[in-house]
């Protein structure tokens, strides 16, 4: 009777140690996935991020943030873009992109949701 006195209260011991050392860590589990990529909130709230960084406007945007931006418009391609931006004295209108020589229907269509005037 006397060793359950002693060993009882240690085992109890050893079995909340456990338990509290396995609910730290499924907590910090919880908050390590609320803040990865794993997490479908953290997801959309990234892609809406990354959308809105890749907002440019074409009438104020240099040519290295145009290039970064726009799909298919590389450093060259931007730089016509602001030639003609300065010839016209600004967009008024997204269509006005297609004057740029080598910038297509396709690629103005990639990237009207992209584009600011």
């Amino acid at each position: 009777m006397l060793y359950h006195k002693r060993v009882l209260p240690m085992l109890v011991s050893a079995i909340l140690a456990s338990s509290s050392l396995y609910l730290a860590s499924a907590s910090a589990m919880d908050v390590s996935m609320s803040e990865t990529s794993m997490n479908p909130v953290h997801q959309a709230g990234q892609r809406l991020r990354s959308e809105q960084n890749a907002m440019v406007n074409v009438n104020v945007a240099n040519a290295e943030e145009l290039a970064a931006k726009l799909r298919g418009v590389g450093l060259a391609r931007a730089r016509a873009i602001i030639e003609l931006r300065e010839q016209l004295g600004g967009f008024t209108d997204i269509d006005q992109l297609l004057e740029v020589r080598g910038l297509g229907i396709q690629v103005l269509n990639h990237n009207r949701d992209r584009i600011i005037l």
